[in-house]
């Protein structure tokens, strides 16, 4: 006697074979290295060339087991992949190392600048992948999907340029420029200082100094020792002050508002810049900080602290 064939819904198959699945993955050791899971984010959606570029890996750990990562030097590593073809050029290897703890049910991430690893400089997009290898286990995870992330080119708006004398002084003073440029930082429109050669072709320094709110005409200026000076309005009211040394260190951050005169650069007889007119309104932002009598009463700033390998039990 033959037995007629069981025949299933499809409803019914896809529900045996999940827990057929299920049950496979549960069996031995692959079953508790299925559950690490790899994510990967970045700040902003657009760079420009040179920008720091931090990426975010977050690890989450259901393995039922305590990982031990950051040990060997590439543990963590990245694959960058142009959209638009090509392949991107590995200056330095990525520095990951720091060993940690990642207990099971936590969560770990590391942050990562990628601009100083790899050579982000060709516009275009760009996927971007994440790979946590476990060395004990002999596995590797990886982020499921490319993450993009274009590299723009921002918008020059002036430029000025300036001598670094040499510390031997028969030999020829070097030329460098600072350039302004406009560009979108964190989903914001911005200004940028960058402080490249002559021909503007090698980047010493980029890194954004504040927010643009609607049309504003930036007053920058340079001082006779090659101090950057830069002074526009980010509102209705108020203003923003910047001075940034010829190595791209910013020496001063300031806001003034409008009173019953308008603030602006003026230069002295010893040609010192400064800002005259308007008041000022002291921050907590400032730089150099607020005294401290005087930090009690500025604006309240939320700061954003984040730690290489930050953990959370989800």
């Amino acid at each position: 006697m033959r037995l007629a064939p069981v025949r299933l819904c499809p409803k019914v198959r896809s529900m045996i074979y999940r827990y057929l699945l299920a049950g496979l993955l549960l069996c031995g050791p692959a079953g508790a290295l299925a559950q690490i899971r790899v994510e990967l984010t970045f700040g902003q959606e657009t760079y420009l060339p040179h920008e720091a570029m931090y990426a975010e890996v977050r690890i989450y750990n259901s393995s039922g087991r305590t990982l031990v990562l950051g040990k060997d030097p590439e543990w963590l590593t990245f694959n960058i992949e142009p959209i638009e073809g090509g392949a991107v050029k590995m200056k330095k290897p990525v520095d990951v190392q720091g060993e940690f703890e990642l207990p099971n049910a936590a969560r770990a991430t590391k942050r990562v600048n990628l601009a100083e690893a790899y050579e982000l400089t060709r516009f275009g997009r760009y996927n971007m992948y994440a790979t946590v290898h476990v060395p004990e286990w002999g596995e590797s995870f990886a982020t499921v999907k490319g993450k993009p992330v274009g590299i723009a080119t921002g918008v020059t708006l002036w430029e000025g340029t300036f001598g670094v004398p040499s510390e031997n002084r028969g030999e020829r003073p070097e030329v460098r420029k600072y350039q302004l440029v406009q560009a979108n930082h964190l989903k914001r429109l911005s200004f940028y200082i960058r402080i490249t050669d002559e021909s503007g072709g090698e980047t010493f320094k980029l890194f954004p100094i504040g927010g643009v709110v609607g049309l504003t005409r930036p007053e920058p200026q340079l001082d006779k020792w090659s101090n950057l000076h830069l002074f526009y309005q980010d509102a209705a009211r108020s203003f923003r002050y910047f001075v940034v040394t010829p190595d791209g260190l910013l020496l001063t951050r300031q806001i003034w508002d409008l009173s019953d005169t308008r603030p602006a650069l003026t230069v002295n007889a010893e040609g010192r810049i400064s800002v005259t007119g308007g008041v000022r309104r002291v921050s907590s932002t400032d730089l150099p900080p607020p005294e401290p009598e005087k930090a009690s009463e500025a604006e309240p700033v939320q700061a954003e602290q984040r730690g290489d390998a930050e953990k959370a039990i989800k």
